[in-house]
């Protein structure tokens, strides 16, 4: 799992599968071991400073049917 965009990058070259906290949170949702991740997702924003675009955001819960 990994969010930096160097990182990312440096993954994708080596041929490396990755996914970041978003694919986790959407994965946890499909999989039944969460039943919403806007909750979760709103917790990583504001108090810890997770930064996702609101395009992104919004995208998010939208694919996982929370708008």
């Amino acid at each position: 799992m990994i969010d930096e965009r160097a990182g990312r990058s440096a993954a994708k070259e080596l041929g490396i599968s990755f996914t970041g906290v978003l694919g986790v949170l959407v994965a946890a949702k499909e999989e039944g071991f969460v039943t919403e991740i806007k909750p979760l997702l709103d917790a990583l924003r504001d108090p810890v400073g997770f930064y996702v675009t609101e395009v992104l955001y919004q995208q998010v819960l939208k694919e996982v049917q929370e708008m």
